[in-house]
C-alpha cells in the first residue's frame, strides 16, 4: 500500500532506489481510495506493507488513521508492516509506538547496513550505531518485531573486519527477529571513495562476501532470529535459525 513516495532521507551513497523520486506523502483520500479498492479481495491476503522507503516518517495522526482504516475495511488482515529508519523510530515516543503496535503494526524493516560508525558516516547513513541500538530497544519495548538488513562488502577490503565485527556487536544488542544479509552492488550514485584511493566504487568479490558472512555468523549471539542471505544481490543462499542452526550454516560456508 503506497502511503509515501520516495525516502525522507534519500542521501545514502549506496542506494539509488529513490534517487529519481522527490519525497512526498500521498493524501489520505488517495490512500483510503486504494483501501476501498482492495476491500473485495481482502480475504486473499493476510498482511499489508506500507511503502515507500521509510513510511514511519509519517506523523502519528496520519499513521493511526491509516491503520484504523485498515482495521475497519480489511478485518481479515493479520498484520501491517513498514520500512522504518532509526531516525524516524527515535522520533516517535514509546507510547506512540505501542499505539501503532496495538493498531496492527507488527514488524518494521530496518536498514542497519553496518555497525561501524566509520562506515555509516562514509556512506552518509545519517545515523550512528548507538542510535540504531536505541531504536531497536524502542521497537522491542513496543512489541514491534524487527527485520534488519546489513550489506556485505560495504566497507571494502580495508575495513572489512571492523565492518563485520561492529555489525555483529550491534545486532547482538538489537536482537532482531529476522536478519538479512545483502551485498553491495553498482548503483547509479554509488561512490565509496573513502575506502579507496579514487572515487570509484569497488564492488566486493565473492571471496570477500563469503568471508564476511562466515565472520558475522561466528560472532552473532542472537537468541531467536532467522538469518537469510537469500537476496538477489547475494552469491550464496544461506538460511537458518539462530542460535540452533549456526553450525549448520557455517558448515555450508565451508572451511576458512
Amino acid at each position: 500500500m503506497q502511503v509515501t513516495i520516495g525516502c525522507s532521507w534519500n542521501k545514502c551513497t549506496f542506494c539509488n532506489m529513490y534517487k529519481e523520486k522527490k519525497y512526498r506523502v500521498r493524501s489520505l483520500d488517495e490512500i483510503k481510495s486504494d483501501l476501498h479498492s482492495a476491500q473485495p479481495y481482502s480475504a486473499r491476503f493476510k498482511r499489508i506493507f506500507l511503502c515507500d522507503g521509510d513510511a514511519l516518517a509519517l506523523p502519528m495522526p496520519f499513521l493511526t488513521e491509516i491503520l484504523n482504516e485498515i482495521k475497519n475495511l480489511l478485518p481479515e488482515i493479520e498484520a501491517v508492516r513498514i520500512y522504518a529508519s532509526a531516525r524516524n523510530i527515535l522520533g516517535k515516543k514509546p507510547e506512540e509506538l505501542k499505539t501503532l503496535a496495538g493498531l496492527g503494526l507488527d514488524m518494521a524493516y530496518i536498514g542497519l547496513e553496518s555497525g561501524s560508525d566509520r562506515v555509516l558516516k562514509a556512506v552518509n547513513k545519517g545515523i550512528t550505531k548507538q542510535e540504531m541500538i536505541d531504536s531497536a530497544a524502542l521497537m522491542r519495548g513496543a512489541g514491534i518485531k524487527q527485520s534488519v538488513s546489513i550489506i556485505a562488502g560495504l566497507a571494502g577490503e580495508e575495513l572489512s573486519a571492523e565492518h563485520i565485527l561492529e555489525t555483529a556487536d550491534a545486532l547482538n544488542k538489537m536482537q532482531p527477529e529476522y536478519l538479512g544479509m545483502l551485498v553491495l552492488h553498482a548503483g547509479s550514485d554509488a561512490r565509496l571513495g573513502v575506502f579507496g584511493e579514487d572515487d570509484n566504487l569497488r564492488l566486493p568479490s565473492s571471496r570477500l562476501v563469503l568471508a564476511e558472512m562466515r565472520l558475522l555468523l561466528e560472532h552473532l549471539e542472537l537468541n531467536d532470529c532467522f538469518f537469510s542471505s537469500a537476496h538477489i544481490s547475494n552469491y550464496l543462499n544461506v538460511r537458518g535459525r539462530l542460535p540452533e542452526e549456526k553450525n549448520k550454516m557455517l558448515e555450508q560456508l565451508g572451511a576458512r
